[in-house]
């Protein structure tokens, strides 16, 4: 699957997998598992929200479970 021909022009959700813990200027802090991303100009997509809670993310952006990618760790 070719994914920026998939979601080109659409907004999508990543899964990460396991909640990840990272250090930031000495200080541990835990990264939420699911991202948004929402199309910027032609092919490119940013990320707009990052949460835990992956059936409030769906349903604010209107994401359905197709649009949910799960990247492999």
């Amino acid at each position: 699957m070719d994914w920026q021909e998939t979601f080109s022009g659409k907004t999508f959700i990543s899964d990460l997998g396991e909640e990840q813990k990272v250090e930031n200027g000495g200080e541990e802090m835990l990264l939420d598992r699911y991202a948004v991303w929402a199309p910027v100009g032609g092919k490119n997509h940013r990320i707009v929200e990052i949460s835990g809670d992956l059936p409030a993310l769906m349903e604010k952006y209107n994401i359905s479970q197709d649009r949910v990618c799960v990247l492999v760790q």
